[in-house]
């Protein structure tokens, strides 16, 4: 994880290479035209028949597509960075009639490599599979299409899959981060905290105090709200710790002269897995149920207040816009037949 401001910052970065950021902001739930989404046995494709899918495209379009690694993460289960953009891809779907497609938990980590947990997925590796898996749901008949993370180092992959799918389909897919999801604005909410000493490290929380989830919240009661939401509550373990040790740290400090993400410092692994979440800590039965219902607020309350039947009116204003495009220019653009 890093920064509220470096995650704000990419996140909006990729909805601005859509084109849409400024009209989904501009655009208020009441002047949105929106009903209430029509109850369904589910809402992650993976979990209904042929039929409930091809029903539910005669009506909308739109799915939700939540992204992450498996990698060390504390006393988190290694899917945590998965699991949260999930949760809120399952509220976003109830709250706009959208689908789920789920199971995208392997992906680039970023440093997080020093632990034997984590799943290494170079962005190289990932890229290709996420067009494809794109160009599917699109043939399919998919024309809303919305990556959800909650990963620092996910714009490596996201950027150029949102970019390229434009110029090679021209259908504007839409990449963002969790955190810009609530009020108008809400991105940049939460503490700012410096940049991190290692690139795509998660900046140490004060004294006392869980670390940072750049989300404008706790992350420790976000990730176990998520994992309520989800239904795997209980993954979360109880009365598990882990023995301290001391380890060398990296000498260098080349952030204090190229922060991350305005440049690059150079590559770097963390130098112990419990840079990346902290150390395992013992939590009570009390302590989990508490901080799920309160993640689970939390992230139900963002959800609430956010506009994503706009921001999905805007990127179908987008979609067919292009197509005016096409007729305008033709095989001057990219990805038009020659």
């Amino acid at each position: 994880m890093i920064s509220a401001r470096t995650m704000y910052r990419r996140a909006l970065t990729a909805m601005l290479v859509t084109g849409i950021a400024g009209a989904a902001h501009a655009q208020t739930p009441a002047e949105a035209t929106v009903t209430a989404a029509p109850a369904m046995r589910s809402r992650l494709l993976t979990s209904l028949t042929g039929y409930e899918v091809s029903e539910y495209l005669k009506r909308n379009d739109t799915i939700f597509v939540p992204v992450g690694p498996t990698e060390v993460n504390g006393g988190n289960p290694t899917d945590v960075e998965y699991v949260i953009p999930l949760a809120y891809a399952m509220k976003l779907a109830e709250k706009a009639d959208g689908l789920v497609f789920p199971y995208l938990a392997y992906f680039y980590p970023g440093g997080t490599t020093t632990s034997p947990a984590t799943v290494y997925i170079s962005t190289s590796e990932s890229l290709p599979y996420l067009k494809a898996l794109t160009r599917s749901l699109i043939r399919q008949g998919f024309r809303r299409i919305v990556f959800l993370t909650a990963h620092g180092p996910s714009g490596n992959t996201m950027l150029p899959l949102v970019r390229e799918t434009y110029d090679e389909l021209h259908v504007p897919v839409l990449w963002m981060s969790t955190s810009l999801v609530g009020p108008p604005g809400s991105g940049a909410r939460g503490p700012a905290s410096a940049p991190p000493p290692a690139t795509g490290q998660k900046p140490p929380a004060a004294a006392g105090q869980p670390p940072a989830d750049g989300m404008g919240g706790n992350f420790r009661q976000l990730a176990y709200g998520a994992y309520q939401i989800v239904g795997r509550l209980n993954d979360m373990p109880v009365g598990l710790s882990q023995p301290r040790h001391d380890f060398p740290k990296d000498p260098g400090n080349l952030s204090r002269f190229v922060p991350p993400y305005n440049g690059t410092p150079a590559g770097s692994f963390y130098a112990d897995p419990s840079e990346h979440g902290g150390w395992v800590m013992p939590v009570s039965a009390a302590q989990r149920a508490e901080w799920g219902q309160k993640g689970a607020d939390y992230i139900s309350a963002q959800v609430a207040a956010f506009d994503v039947n706009g921001a999905l009116d805007a990127l179908r204003k987008r979609d067919q816009f292009t197509r005016e495009l096409e007729k305008k220019y033709g095989t001057l653009l990219p990805g038009s037949p020659r």
